[in-house]
């Protein structure tokens, strides 16, 4: 099996770029229109406003703590890091209605477990890590699409207690997130490409095996904050393929107050752009989700390919600014260890959030459209402009210019939080910032104004319009 490492990982790195060239392109797909639409749910790219109104949401009150924390860890990890391949993705064989795998074979992915030991986890290690970073909630995926589960469960021996390790750490990380003081939440994934019954005659049967682990994970883990499902193309799935509405009735009745994304062929309570940070958008929560490098999972040139500092602020600035969150992604080793390089970029945001992060906590999104150059996000009396990409912005010798002249509210006092202090000029109009003060990360400009800024409160049952 050594000699057979880099093969793989090479191949599967190379899926991998090819795949995030696709992610590019996605947009968010939770969304109402008016045109008329097919009646199979597999041809539907959007929801009419009747059957939007069909479904249960989370309560505005209930999402509210996701909504201030802004920042949260996911963590992708399992025995394919043993070979350094994509978690799922690399596993070979049939994928039920998708086309089938060719990287890993399936003899070889299927059996990885057998040697999974990684004796050097430590959920509070984990916790701490997310901590360090500034992130406020914790999601773990707990079973990918190859099937693979991370805890005790009852419904199939293809899980964490029949590796050597034998240790729950589902359990170990709830218990962990629960001590920290961080919410945890589980990805699952409704696909399960080793599940005989997957897509086939019996997938009735593989329905109520799915329900079941869905079951285990809200029932025998304490709170559960975040359901964070994936199988979300409108083009493969349906709601019946899932049986989601009842899915639905039983998460919400397990963990009330839980929060669901839109991956099950239902609106959801959020949307969820992969790889790109979402479009503008305040009247509906919304969760980038992407990876601090160029997978999810850990692969040999994971420390090759971790992004710079200056982009890992750019995309949650890009994030808070647009009106959404970011779950940024960290992939373990496969001895439970997360790579030292990683721990320290992360660190580098947690020390940046500790000094500017009354930016971004408990911020919405606005009053005005973020742009090219950066944006705006308000709370309470102060509107924060973060300046990323000056360059994008007018300006003379001296100065770049930010256009206020829409804002409805009277300015007390302006400040600058990063960059040169002293160096900015503000009225009605305009907010004029010195080149010679701008801060390469983010200029961070605040205004603080005489009364309270005026903005779209993000309701889970206000869907996302075509534009």
């Amino acid at each position: 099996m050594t000699k057979k490492v880099s093969t793989y990982a090479d191949k599967t790195l190379h899926e991998v770029s090819d795949k995030k060239k696709i992610n590019v392109e996605m947009k968010q797909l939770s969304v109402i229109t008016d045109i008329p639409q097919p009646k199979k749910y597999s041809d539907l790219q959007h929801f009419t406003q009747d059957k939007w109104d069909e479904f249960d949401f989370a309560k505005p009150e209930d999402i509210q703590w996701w909504l201030d924390a802004k920042f949260g860890l996911f963590v992708h990890w399992g025995p394919c890091t043993l070979i350094g391949a994509e978690i799922g993705w690399a596993r070979g064989g049939t994928r039920g209605p998708e086309a089938d795998g060719h990287s890993v074979p399936v003899e070889i992915y299927d059996n990885l477990y057998k040697w999974f030991n990684p004796t050097r986890f430590n959920a509070d290690e984990w916790v701490e890590f997310a901590k360090n970073a500034g992130q406020k909630y914790l999601v773990m995926v707990t079973k990918h699409h190859d099937g693979f589960c991370l805890w005790d469960t009852k419904t199939t021996d293809y899980n964490i207690m029949n590796t050597p390790f034998k240790r729950d750490v589902v359990k170990e990380l709830a218990q962990a997130c629960e001590k920290g003081g961080i919410k945890f939440g589980v990805y699952f994934s409704q696909r399960d490409w080793y599940n005989k019954d997957y897509f086939t005659e019996n997938h009735n049967r593989y329905v109520e095996y799915m329900t079941e682990q869905v079951r285990e994970l809200l029932t025998n883990y304490g709170k559960i904050s975040i359901l964070w499902f994936d199988a979300w193309y409108p083009s493969i799935f349906e709601p019946e393929h899932w049986d989601a509405v009842n899915v639905h009735k039983m998460v919400r009745e397990l963990q009330p107050g839980i929060i669901i994304n839109n991956r099950c062929s239902l609106p959801g309570d959020y949307d969820t752009p992969e790889g790109v940070i979402g479009s503008f958008q305040i009247n509906r929560p919304w969760e980038t989700t992407t990876s601090s490098f160029n997978s999810w999972s850990w692969n040999p040139n994971i420390n090759d390919t971790i992004k710079s500092f200056k982009e890992c602020i750019d995309t949650l600035i890009g994030c808070t600014i647009g009106g959404g969150n970011l779950l940024f992604n960290v992939g373990p080793r496969s001895d439970g260890e997360i790579e030292l390089i990683h721990k320290q970029r992360f660190e580098q945001i947690g020390a940046w959030l500790k000094k500017y992060g009354e930016s971004v906590y408990g911020t919405r999104g606005g009053p005005f459209k973020a742009d090219a150059w950066g944006g705006f996000a308000c709370k309470n009396n102060s509107i924060f402009i973060h300046i990323l990409h000056p360059n994008y912005l007018p300006s003379d010798d001296e100065a770049v210019y930010i256009d206020m002249s829409e804002l409805q509210n009277n300015v007390a006092d302006c400040k600058m939080l990063s960059g040169d202090g002293g160096t900015y000029i503000a009225n009605k109009k305009c907010v004029k910032v010195k080149k010679i003060g701008l801060d390469e990360v983010d200029t961070i400009v605040e205004l603080v104004c005489t009364d309270k800024v005026v903005t779209i409160m993000p309701d889970p049952k206000n869907g996302t319009r075509v534009r």
